[in-house]
């Protein structure tokens, strides 16, 4: 008996993905599903059997990049691969842990019963957030991040740098920055103006706090956010968008000439 032959739309629903998924997987080189005389993409079970092996080698942290590679036969090390990954998992866990333990001392000190115990203030809460929030990343970087980069890329680009003090003040620092230029823009001051100038010095410094002065993570993060911003060019789901970008760009090289 012939196996079944699905269309896209079908296809997704069996596997839980999306349409886009499989038009991604496709423009990537991961699959090649057959066409009708009309056109529509046809999924059988050696399309399956294609998309179970992406699934897997995505749950172990490769890119579709890295996937690529490894469907034509040139495989990375395993062992490498797992190694990096599991040093992600150990970021993520030292993160959630750090979460759990800030989550924990705000709920002792909602205690009533415990006169010992100062109560939880306004102030309190709005810290609590903010370091929640240095743990959080927005959805179109995740994209970007899993789909472009390798394991080892994303550690590098993940790995928070310098102590907890200091990346809670640089997370103060690149919010009240990028406000700040927002205000600039909306008031119609030039990038070549010297407030702007000012302001990309301070963007420029924030960046070498980040990265720790290394030129090759700056770069890489830069790319970051580029392609994030070819995705998500109004900043809905970012910082900012990609004006403010072209922006602090624009003000950097005026202060360089």
């Amino acid at each position: 008996m012939a196996e079944p032959v699905l269309t896209a739309a079908e296809a997704a629903m069996r596997t839980g993905l999306t349409v886009r998924a499989l038009r991604v997987y496709e423009a990537r080189g991961l699959l090649d599903p057959p066409r009708t005389d009309k056109g529509w993409r046809l999924y059988g079970p050696r399309e399956f059997q294609r998309l179970g092996i992406i699934q897997a080698l995505k749950s172990l942290g490769l890119s579709l990049a890295e996937i690529a590679r490894v469907l034509a036969g040139d495989t990375p090390s395993l062992r490498r691969v797992l190694e990096v990954q599991a040093a992600l998992w150990r970021g993520r866990l030292a993160a959630a842990q750090a979460g759990l333990d800030l989550v924990e001392q705000a709920l002792a000190r909602t205690d009533t019963s415990r006169p010992d115990v100062p109560p939880i203030s306004v102030d309190d809460l709005c810290t609590l957030i903010r370091r929640l929030d240095m743990n959080t990343m927005p959805e179109t970087l995740r994209t970007v991040l899993a789909e472009d980069y390798t394991a080892e890329e994303r550690a590098t680009l993940m790995t928070p740098r310098g102590s907890e003090a200091a990346a809670a003040e640089g997370a103060r620092a690149w919010t009240q920055l990028i406000a700040d230029i927002q205000a600039l823009r909306q008031a119609g001051i030039p990038a070549t103006d010297p407030q702007a100038q000012e302001a990309a010095r301070r963007w420029q410094g924030l960046v070498a706090a980040f990265t720790q002065g290394d030129g090759a993570v700056a770069q890489r993060t830069a790319g970051l956010w580029q392609k994030a911003l070819d995705r998500d060019p109004q900043g809905h789901g970012l910082p900012f968008d990609q004006g403010l970008w072209d922006y602090v760009g624009a003000a950097t090289k005026a202060a360089q000439a």
